[in-house]
C-alpha cells in the first residue's frame, strides 16, 4: 500500500502558506487547534496551582503532604504514557483530544463542588492528583501528535513552534491568574476556572476536522504494540537520542524548578518575591526564543541546532547556580529558557518527522514519558542541597547533564544529522533526513 502521508486528504487551507511569518495559522483545523491549546494550558495551570494549594491548606500547610501530591501525580504520568501512546495510535486523536478535554472540565467543575461543599479531605486531593497526571498527559500528548495530522510537511516545523508558544502563554499568565482567582475568590475558584476554559477548549476542538493525515488504527494486542514501539525505538538510534534529550534533564537539570524557592532564600536573600521573578524569568526566555524561531522559519540542521542549544541551555543554568545577585541570576534563567524554548521544539519537530506514521502517538508518549522522571530527579537534588548546599549541589548535577550534551553533539551522529538536508547523489535533490513511510491508511 502507499505512503499514508502521500495518500491523506490534508486539511484544508485558505491558501497555501508561509513558514516564517506564523504560516501554519492559515491552515483551519490548526487555527482551532492552537486556540483551544491555549484555553486547555490555562485548565492545566490552574489544576496544578488551585491543587497543590489546596493540599496546602487542608493538610495543615505540611511540605511533605505538598510532595506527596505532586509525586502521585507525577507517577500517574510516568505509568500512564505507554498505555496513553497506545491508544493515540488505536483511536482517532480528536476523538481522544474531545474527550480528555471533557473529562478535565468535569473533574475541574466537580472537585470544585466539593471544595464548596467543604467535603474534601487529603485522600481525595490524592485521588485528583491521580486523575489529573493520567488525563492531563493523555490530552498534552494527543495536541503533540496532532499537531502533525492537521498541518502539511512544509507547516509542521512552524506549527510546532506555534503549539509551543500557545502553551507558553499558559506558562507564563496561568499561575499569577490562579494566585489572583484565589485571593479574591477562594480556594475553590480554580477548579470552577477549569470547568469553563477546558468548556472553551472543546468548543473549538469540535470544529477540527476528521480527516487528517493519521495513520490507519493500529489493530495489534495493546501489550505487543506498546513492545513493538519500543522495540522501534531502541533500533532507532536518532529517536533514541531524542528521548534521552527529555530523559537526562528530567533526572538532572528540571527539578531545580520546584527548589527554586530554597535558592531564591537562601542564596539571593530574595524570599518569595524573588522566587517569583525567577519562576517568570524562565517562561519569559522561553517564549521570546519560541516567538524568534516562528519568525525564523525553517531550521536546516534541526539536530545540530537543538544539541548545539541543549548545551547553551544547560551552560547558561551552570551561571545562574553560581550567581549570588539576582540581577545576575535574572539574565541567566532569561537566556537558559531562550535556548530550552528553541530546544525542545526542535525535539517535538524531530519526534514527528522521525517518527513512522503508524508509531506517531507511541513515539510522542515515550518521548513525554521522559519528563515523568521529574519526581525522582527531585529527591537526591533535595539530599544532595542538605549535604553540599544550594550552588554545590545545583552546579554539579547541571554539569552532569552539560557533559550528557556535549558528548552527544560530538559523538551522536545519526541525531545530530536529523532533520539536515541530505543531496540525492542521483539526482542532486534536497530531501530531509526523516522516517521511513508508514504502509498504513489515512483515518478519515
Amino acid at each position: 500500500m502507499a505512503d499514508a502521508r502521500s495518500n491523506g486528504a490534508p486539511p484544508v487551507t485558505f491558501e497555501e502558506p508561509r513558514p516564517g511569518r506564523f504560516g501554519a495559522l492559515w491552515i483551519r483545523d490548526f487555527r482551532f487547534l492552537f486556540i483551544g491549546t491555549v484555553s486547555s494550558g490555562f485548565g492545566q495551570w490552574a489544576q496544578m496551582i488551585g491543587l497543590n494549594w489546596l493540599a496546602f491548606v487542608i493538610s495543615g500547610e505540611s511540605a511533605t503532604q505538598l510532595a506527596l501530591v505532586a509525586s502521585a501525580g507525577g507517577g500517574a504520568r510516568l505509568l500512564a504514557g505507554p498505555a496513553i501512546g497506545v491508544i493515540l495510535d488505536r483511536y482517532h486523536r480528536r476523538t481522544v483530544l474531545v474527550w480528555t478535554t471533557v473529562i478535565s472540565a468535569a473533574k475541574g467543575i466537580l472537585l470544585g463542588v466539593l471544595v464548596v461543599m467543604d467535603i474534601v479531605n487529603m485522600p481525595t486531593v490524592y485521588v485528583f492528583a491521580v486523575l489529573e497526571g493520567v488525563v492531563s498527559t493523555a490530552n498534552q500528548n494527543t495536541r503533540q501528535a496532532f499537531v502533525f495530522d492537521v498541518t502539511t510537511e512544509r507547516t509542521l516545523a512552524n506549527a510546532v513552534a506555534l503549539n509551543s508558544i500557545a502553551q507558553n502563554i499558559s506558562r507564563i499568565a496561568g499561575p499569577p491568574l490562579t494566585g489572583v482567582l484565589i485571593g479574591f475568590l477562594g480556594t475553590a475558584s480554580p477548579f470552577l476556572f477549569i470547568g469553563i476554559v477546558m468548556i472553551i477548549s472543546t468548543v473549538f476542538t469540535l470544529p477540527i476536522s476528521r480527516n487528517t493525515r493519521q495513520a490507519a488504527p493500529d489493530r495489534e494486542n495493546p501489550l505487543r504494540s506498546m513492545w513493538v514501539a519500543v522495540n522501534y525505538i531502541s533500533k532507532d538510534r536518532a529517536m533514541l537520542g531524542l528521548i534521552l534529550t527529555s530523559v537526562v534533564p528530567a533526572l538532572t537539570v528540571y527539578p531545580y524548578v520546584q527548589l527554586l524557592p530554597v535558592f531564591s532564600e537562601e542564596v539571593l536573600g530574595a524570599g518569595a518575591t524573588g522566587y517569583g521573578l525567577l519562576a517568570a524569568a524562565i517562561g519569559w526566555g522561553s517564549f521570546s526564543g519560541l516567538v524568534a524561531l516562528s519568525m525564523y522559519g525553517e531550521v536546516r540542521r534541526k539536530g545540530l541546532v537543538l544539541l548545539l542549544f541543549y548545551v547553551g541551555y544547560v551552560g547558561a543554568l551552570i551561571l545562574f547556580t553560581q550567581s549570588s545577585l539576582i540581577v545576575f541570576a535574572l539574565s541567566f534563567l532569561v537566556i537558559a529558557g531562550l535556548f530550552h524554548g528553541v530546544a525542545i521544539t526542535l525535539s517535538q519537530t524531530l519526534v514527528q518527522l522521525l517518527a513512522r506514521n503508524d508509531m506517531r502517538g507511541r513515539a510522542t508518549s515515550l518521548f513525554a514519558m521522559g519528563f515523568g522522571l521529574m519526581p525522582l530527579g527531585a529527591l537526591p537534588m533535595g539530599l544532595a542541597i542538605d549535604a553540599f548546599g544550594v550552588q554545590a549541589a545545583l552546579g554539579g548535577f547541571m554539569t552532569v547533564s552539560f557533559v550528557f550534551f556535549v558528548f552527544q553533539t560530538l559523538f551522536w551522529k545519526s541525531l545530530r544529522q536529523a532533520g539536515s538536508p541530505r543531496r540525492d547523489p542521483t539526482h542532486g535533490a534536497m530531501h530531509l533526513v526523516e522516517a521511513p513511510a508508514s504502509v498504513a491508511e489515512p483515518v478519515r
